[in-house]
C-alpha cells in the first residue's frame, strides 16, 4: 500500500475539470457547499461523465435536496426517489446520501428501499452518521444493508482529532470502507503519516476533501497536488 486513496469533494465544474484532469481516484458531486452539499445539477454530472478518462475516476453523486436530513416527509423523501432514477440512468458510479428520524436514528426499511432502486452502484452513508446517538452500531447496520462506504471525522469535529476512532471503526468493520472527512488538508495528512506510520490500518476508504481556498468556493490546485502527492508517496 502506498499512501491513501483521495475522493476530492467538487462543488463546481472547475473543480471537476481539475479532478478529472489529476487522475483523482474519486469525485462526490455536490452543490451548495455552504448548506454542506446538495444534490449536484445535472450539468455538473454530465461534465464529470465527458471528462474522466476511460473510466478511472469513480463518480459518487450526492443525493440531498436540502439540509434537513430528518425530514423523512413524502415529499423530501420523492424529491430523493426522483434524484436516484434519474441518475441512475446514466455512468455514474454510486450515491452518497444520510437519512435519520428526528431522534436520529436510522430508518432501516427507507435506506433498504432506496437502495433498491439502484442495487449495483456504490452506496456511501455521509457525515450525519457523527451525529447518531451511538455511530458504532450504526456502522453494523449500513453494513448489513449493503453500503459500501461510510463518510465520518470518527465522531469529532474534524477527522485528524477523531483518527484513532476511525482506525478502530475500520478494524470493528473490515467489510466496510471508512472514509476519512471533516476539515482535512494535506499538512494533517503528513503528521499522521507520522504517527500512525502503519497505513494498512487506516480507513480503507482514503480520505476526502475539497482542497478549497481559505474561506473560498474555489479549489486550491496547489492543495489538491499536494494531496495527490501524499497518495502516490
Amino acid at each position: 500500500m502506498s499512501g491513501p486513496s483521495l475522493e476530492l469533494a467538487c462543488f463546481g465544474e472547475e473543480a471537476v475539470a481539475l479532478g478529472c484532469d489529476r487522475g483523482v481516484a474519486r469525485l462526490e458531486l455536490c452543490s451548495h457547499r455552504e448548506q454542506d452539499g446538495l444534490t449536484p445539477e445535472d450539468a455538473m454530472v454530465d461534465k464529470a461523465l465527458s471528462l474522466r478518462r476511460n473510466g478511472i475516476t469513480r463518480l459518487m453523486v450526492m443525493i440531498r435536496p436540502d439540509p434537513l436530513d430528518t425530514d423523512l416527509s413524502d415529499d423530501r423523501i420523492g424529491k430523493i426517489q426522483e434524484s436516484i432514477k434519474r441518475f441512475r440512468n446514466t455512468e455514474v458510479d454510486g450515491f452518497v446520501i444520510g437519512l435519520a428520524t428526528e431522534e436520529l436514528e436510522l430508518p432501516l426499511e427507507l435506506l433498504a428501499d432506496l437502495r433498491a432502486l439502484a442495487p449495483a452502484r456504490e452506496w456511501v452513508y455521509h457525515r450525519l452518521i457523527d451525529r447518531l446517538p451511538n455511530p458504532f452500531l450504526a456502522l453494523n447496520v449500513l453494513q448489513a444493508l449493503g453500503f459500501r462506504r461510510v463518510l465520518s471525522s470518527g465522531g469529532q469535529a474534524t477527522a485528524r482529532q477523531g483518527w484513532s476512532t476511525l482506525m478502530a471503526w475500520q478494524a470493528a468493520y473490515p467489510q466496510l470502507e471508512i472514509l476519512a472527512g471533516g476539515g482535512l488538508r494535506a499538512a494533517h495528512v503528513v503528521e499522521l503519516k507520522r504517527i500512525y506510520p502503519n497505513l494498512e490500518l487506516w480507513p480503507r476508504g482514503g480520505v476526502h476533501s475539497s482542497c478549497l481556498e481559505a474561506s473560498s468556493d474555489l479549489m486550491n490546485p496547489v492543495s489538491l497536488d499536494e494531496f495527490i502527492a501524499l497518495c502516490m508517496a
